[in-house]
């Protein structure tokens, strides 16, 4: 709907969260402006913050005293005690009692998460304040009188029950000085102004007022990272008002353009339609660039037939210099002399269309949903690029366009420049003397590229450019960028011999899922940039590369990119392609960005696309991946995950696996991560995946305003034990599902505990608010409850066919929150929409 021109550079934000505890998640980009973001270091890659880490659940707090951190005022008291059970503990609060947390001032965009609970609703309870850090109240949220309402301008948000859990967030602008309230993941009020203006926000405080008892539980506070790039235009559409023209849009005499509940109330879009009989144009003016511009949209149209313009580039005079088009079941690029077809589309599939636009050679790329879409070969350069349709001195426009009947809908329209637009710092140059690199695609140019990374002043970039550079294992070191340039391919090389093993000794780490070669290695570097606008490619494609990890010695696979024990990494703006295993996979890693890029890695046997293990202050941001395996999926082998983000960005296939996963691997931990604002589909599996199936727990999951087309499952969350794992499962606490749109699903949802031994081991805390799925449906008869999970690998698939419920199955599980959750079967069906065993605590 609007514009956020910010800071350039991710800043990976402490999470000061009540009882100590870091936790970092975000809200919509739209919602969030930021600010306040610190300076990067020379080669662009921001400072992580200090961390301070504890329980923010009072789950490892001593039962009957006030947890670490906490202020006690009042003869009530307060203490952890072991309700709703010992598992999942929470924080009493008598009568006439406030408890109060400080931390450091957080600025910007932040948020306040919390989950309460009263003993009664008559009078007036204060259940959460917010405090600048001159202790004035920010934002209070009470209870009043059987209604939550805030109490700056006394407007009531939500009816409230007595003796049930609610799940309050709070996204507080410094800016502005005003806060949205969102009541079990719905917006109950936006804008609210500040009680009292505040530098930042610094306290949290509960109780006070009514005489009843309150419980308080998985207290957060975080700042919410910046967006990587200064964004010319990001228009998300949620905020505006249903029906209403989007601002910022010049609509011609024969065009509708309004905004629209697709796929989900709290998840709008735009939809462009002839009224008139002439074409329907849309156009999004922004800054007009000389440089190379990044243009994307994720797009769709109601219709095979006739033509439309999906995403269209433009100067600042109104010359068109390259449109994608919908056109009769095929995306099409027409150059004014020939018209060529990119990938054919289905009616009512979403895609994302990414477009970089080069002006000084007058060339673009196109991406549709991560895959590269090159021209003919009689036009190949040497990185293949399509040419401008028109000649052009800036690129200053978006143009969306309808020229028969029926519709355009289009989001997360988004046009940026790269916030590097050069290799910084001193440029060592790969193909100079003395380092003579070949850059033919023939030659081993491996000691040329290792031989410059070791000779490269601090703060420095080693180029590739013009050329095909052939690589066995190079070794990044610190305060370094590696710039692979526009032009330039790095080509991993298929001799075995070229990736030496790494372990422990070597590496910094142990060895992760069979990964011991790679091409990229890090190891202990620190403040490491790969960028550039190249493309890397894992030249994956080897025979005996293609096994899967139980049909041989998996680790002969090298690892497109191993980057371990390192602070302050950042990759972004590459195309990656041809994994001969996981793609990108930093491990162990205190502040990571990966941003603007491409992955196209579908060749077979176990290709993930990212794959973040025991790492925390994550942020990835619009990337969009196509993989046989796992898309994007985050791991625990030691210490666990813990505060990251992902957001805009797509999924566009995985041949065998999930959309976004936590697990399989599940020893440490998975904290405070929000997954937002991501398209997901034709996934073999589950769109949204939780397996912990090794001892791991697993607290404040958010998946928020997800699109899923195709999937066998919308979602499937599993605590059980593996047969090969040594360890109990571990609790999962916090799961939410918020404003989630499903179609062409196979299977029903699923979350699920474990009965292990005479022992139940139990989920908490499971939250569906305005999710939507579309299922099969068809059962004649209601089957038998399924089994208990039997220790087998953990996918999603299993349990297909037997799940007594056609929406959404929950068993073992301690607190469901169901608001406004709906599925509709394709075929009628005999079994409930939702299903429950051993379920307590259920609110509909």
């Amino acid at each position: 709907m609007r514009s956020r021109a910010l800071v350039a550079t991710v800043v990976l934000a402490v999470a000061l969260t009540a009882g100590g505890c870091t936790g970092d998640s975000g809200d919509g980009a739209e919602r969030n402006p930021g600010g306040g973001g610190e300076k990067p270091v020379t080669n662009g890659v921001s400072p992580v913050h200090s961390w301070s880490y504890d329980a923010s659940d009072f789950n490892g707090g001593v039962l009957g005293g006030p947890p670490q951190g906490w202020k006690v005022d009042g003869a009530g008291g307060a203490g952890v005690v072991p309700f709703p059970d010992e598992t999942d503990r929470s924080l009493k609060i008598g009568a006439g009692t406030r408890v109060t947390r400080s931390f450091a001032t957080l600025e910007g965009t932040v948020e306040v998460a919390a989950r309460v609970w009263v003993e009664q609703t008559d009078g007036r309870l204060d259940v959460l304040t917010v405090k600048g850090p001159e202790g004035q109240p920010v934002a209070t949220v009470a209870v009043r009188d059987g209604r939550l309402a805030e109490m700056a301008t006394g407007r009531d948000a939500t009816p409230a029950q007595a003796q049930r859990w609610y799940a309050l967030r709070l996204v507080l602008r410094t800016g502005d000085q005003r806060y949205d309230l969102y009541v079990d993941g719905r917006r109950a009020l936006a804008s609210q102004p500040w009680q009292s203006r505040a530098a930042g926000i610094a306290r949290i405080t509960a109780g006070g007022g009514n005489p009843g008892t309150m419980y308080l539980d998985d207290v957060n506070a975080h700042r919410i990272p910046d967006p990587s790039v200064d964004y010319l235009v990001l228009d998300q559409f949620d905020d505006a008002s249903l029906g209403s023209r989007p601002t910022g849009y010049e609509l011609s005499r024969d065009g509708s353009l309004q905004v629209a509940a697709v796929p989900s109330n709290d998840d709008r879009s735009a939809t462009l339609t002839r009224t008139g009989a002439g074409e329907a144009t849309a156009v999004r003016r922004f800054d007009a660039q000389r440089g190379t511009v990044i243009a994307q949209a994720t797009v769709r149209t109601d219709t095979l037939e006739g033509a439309r313009t999906a995403l269209g580039a433009q100067t600042s005079q109104g010359r068109t210099v390259a449109a994608i088009e919908f056109s009769d079941g095929w995306l099409v690029y027409d150059n004014g002399r020939s018209r060529s077809r990119l990938v054919s589309f289905t009616a009512d599939e979403w895609l994302t269309i990414r477009l970089v636009l080069d002006v000084p050679t007058q060339r673009f790329d196109v991406f549709v949903d991560g895959r590269r879409i090159d021209p003919p070969a009689q036009n190949q350069q040497l990185v293949p690029r399509w040419a401008f349709r028109d000649q052009a001195d800036d690129i200053g426009r978006l143009l969306f366009g309808v020229r028969d009947a029926g519709g355009l809908t289009f989001d997360k329209v988004m046009a940026f420049t790269s916030p590097v637009q050069s290799p910084p710092g001193t440029v060592v140059d790969v193909r100079k003397a003395p380092y003579n690199a070949a850059g033919d695609g023939v030659t081993d140019d491996t000691a040329a590229i290792q031989r410059a990374i070791d000779d490269v002043p601090a703060n420095g970039s080693v180029l590739l450019s013009g050329g095909v550079f052939l690589s066995g294992t190079i070794r990044l070191k610190s305060n370094m960028t590696l710039w692979v340039n526009r032009d330039a391919v790095l080509l991993g090389t298929q001799n075995d011999d070229a990736y030496p093993l790494f372990d422990a000794t070597t590496a910094g780490t142990p060895s992760i899922g069979g990964r011991r070669r790679t091409l990229i290695l890090s190891a202990g570097a620190d403040n490491i940039g790969i960028d550039g606008g190249g493309t890397i490619d894992g030249n994956g494609t080897k025979p005996e590369w293609a096994i899967e990890r139980s049909g041989g010695n998996d680790t002969i696979r090298p690892t497109l990119m191993f980057l371990t024990k390192g602070r302050n990494i950042s990759v972004r703006n590459v195309f990656i392609r041809n994994a001969a295993a996981w793609a990108i996979v930093p491990a162990e890693a205190d502040g990571v960005l990966i941003a603007d890029v491409n992955i196209d890695s579908n060749l077979y046997a176990n290709r993930d696309g990212i794959d973040i293990v025991d790492s925390r202050g994550v942020l990835i941001e619009r990337v969009n991946v196509w993989s046989d395996d796992d898309a994007i999926c985050f791991k625990s082998y030691t210490t666990g995950v813990d505060s990251a983000l992902v957001r805009l960005s797509s999924v566009g296939h995985s041949q065998r696996a999930n959309g976004v996963k936590f697990g399989t691997e599940s020893r440490g931990s998975f904290r405070n991560v929000v997954v937002e604002d991501v398209l997901v589909k034709n996934v073999d599996k589950a769109a949204l995946t939780i397996a912990s199936v090794d001892g791991a727990t697993v607290s404040n999951i958010t998946f928020r305003r997800i699109t899923v087309d195709h999937a066998l499952r919308l979602f499937f969350v599993l605590a059980g034990k593996r047969a090969e794992s040594p360890n109990p499962p571990g609790p999962i606490d916090g799961v939410h599902f918020e404003s989630i749109t499903g179609t062409g699903l196979a299977a029903p949802s699923m979350a699920t505990g474990q009965s292990l031994d005479g022992t139940t081991y139990r989920l908490y805390d499971v939250l569906l608010s305005e999710v939507h799925q579309w299922v099969p449906g068809g059962a004649r008869t209601v089957p038998p409850e399924p089994a208990e999970y039997a220790g087998l690998y953990p996918e999603s698939s299993f349990l297909t066919g037997d799940s007594p419920a056609y929406g959404y199955f929950f068993r073992h599980v301690d607190g469901v929150t169901i608001r406004e959750a709906s599925s509709a079967p394709r075929r009628p069906d005999v079994r409930q929409h939702v299903a429950l065993s051993d379920v307590d605590q259920i609110v509909r």
